[in-house]
């Protein structure tokens, strides 16, 4: 018996020394968020406030509501993940509710009874005690009248005025109540507020990761890999889109993404050429190419990662052709990842390669038509949105950003027949440092070798099922 309950007694020591946590203990630090803060208000012009309302919850049908996002601004400031909150941010200190400072915080009420079905709810104690902030107030605290926008120049908000929460329709909610206490409020003072301000600072702040953003996201980058990598030892022909989906989102998940960064891609065969699809339901065909643009999510930061393989584990003369000219216009923009060189120039790069390597193949005909079948940007930034914010001038030291050249030839286009069905897209996640760039996706295999040597060492039967 002794022998028998040895192993488990020195498992069980092991995670006793380990310290293993009940949650993820790995979340931003109150002190990131605080010095995100601090970095905005540094900007705000004098005068100034600046107010953040929390995402408002979405119906997905009759009483469900879909699963909730916040607001990605609200929560690179503060941390929170909770409906119903307005931050408010001024350049120069002033008094509140009694309370004196330049950071205040309206946060929903605790609710026992709604906490029974939907979880706890942090209320003012908890929002003071996990995320460290001084001036928290309950929702029903707030009234647009306890802000003296006579003595104010600037009335900054991070909405586009088309979605400007001051016109949210009142339905009687924490939110509406806020919006429409704070729009009588700036109608009777006769201020306009300017979503500008903050779109500005935020694609400075944003744009430039911290240490501790790119701690997450090369957490996130590398379950997105493991995802990829599933896919390409498991997928056969006989198999779903869907199939390939689960596997992905499986690899997500049981890494503790706790969503996708975006709808998951995987197209098969035509589909492989339209650019965000979806659907996910064909079956898969021996000789079809599958396109897999997939991505975690975790605290709130996304991968995006795309990878193209060949369901059968072998890529077709044409295929290849394709494939390996898109991998050279993606090596032709990773060299020119590096601090100084403007945004656009890894995309002008894969586009000339792109041009050229199409018009020897006879696709095309003249320079202008390569975008028939390469017709969108090569980057876009990365972070807490799939496209996040930042800026598209000069690359820096901190920056975040997806290189993705791709070939879409539908069927029915105006070339050889051979070609049609062919889409491929190779997607990576690159920082720029100060020496010039690291792929943080580079576990997934990229050239045609490593692709068929992963799916032919993983010894899956090609046959259809």
């Amino acid at each position: 018996m002794l022998r028998l309950l040895l192993p488990t007694l020195l498992f069980a020591n092991l995670l006793m020394a380990q310290g293993t946590a009940e949650y993820p203990d790995d979340y931003l630090s109150p002190a990131f968020h605080a010095g995100r803060r601090a970095a905005f208000r540094e900007k705000m012009p004098q005068r100034s406030v600046a107010m953040f309302f929390a995402s408002p919850q979405k119906v997905r049908n009759n009483d469900v509501n879909y699963i909730y996002a916040p607001s990605k601004n609200l929560y690179y400031l503060t941390g929170l993940e909770e409906p119903n909150a307005l931050l408010l941010l001024f350049k120069q200190s002033v008094t509140l509710l009694g309370k004196t400072g330049t950071e205040f915080i309206f946060v929903q009420p605790r609710n026992p009874q709604r906490e029974m079905w939907t979880g706890k709810i942090l209320g003012p104690t908890g929002v003071m005690q996990k995320y460290q902030m001084e001036n928290v107030f309950t929702t029903d605290q707030f009234s647009g009248r306890l802000l003296d926008f006579a003595q104010l120049d600037t009335i900054i908000t991070s909405f586009r005025t088309e979605q400007i929460l001051f016109k949210y329709p009142g339905r009687g909610d924490l939110l509406a109540n806020m919006a429409a206490s704070l729009d009588s409020a700036l109608l009777q003072a006769g201020k306009i507020p300017m979503p500008s301000p903050a779109t500005a600072i935020l694609h400075q702040l944003r744009g430039i990761k911290q240490p501790e953003e790119i701690a997450l996201m090369e957490k996130v980058i590398n379950m997105s890999v493991e995802g990829h990598n599933r896919v390409i030892r498991t997928i056969r022909p006989g198999m779903h889109e869907y199939d390939a989906q689960a596997l992905m989102e499986y690899e997500f998940k049981s890494r503790g993404s706790e969503y996708v960064g975006y709808p998951s891609i995987n197209g098969s065969g035509a589909n492989s050429c339209i650019l965000h699809y979806e659907t996910n339901q064909r079956t898969l065909q021996d000789g079809d190419l599958l396109l897999n643009d997939c991505g975690a999510e975790y605290h709130g930061y996304s991968a995006d990662v795309t990878r193209t393989i060949p369901v059968n584990g072998k890529f077709s003369p044409e295929q290849k052709i394709i494939y390996e000219l898109v991998l050279a216009a993606q090596d032709a923009a990773f060299a020119l990842c590096k601090p100084g060189n403007q945004f656009s120039d890894p995309h002008n790069a894969a586009l000339k390669v792109i041009t050229a390597g199409l018009k020897d193949l006879g696709i095309i005909q003249s320079d202008n038509q390569a975008r028939i079948y390469f017709p969108h940007g090569t980057s876009h930034h990365l972070g807490l949105d799939v496209h996040d914010m930042g800026s598209r001038s000069t690359l820096q030291p901190g920056m975040i950003f997806t290189v993705e050249p791709g070939i879409y030839i539908p069927p029915n286009s105006n070339c050889d027949k051979k070609w049609w069905s062919i889409g491929v897209r190779i997607e990576d996640d690159l920082l720029i440092t100060s020496e010039g760039y690291r792929n943080l996706s580079a576990g997934a295999p990229r050239t045609v070798e490593e692709i068929e040597k992963m799916a032919k060492s993983a010894g899956k039967k090609k046959k259809a099922l």
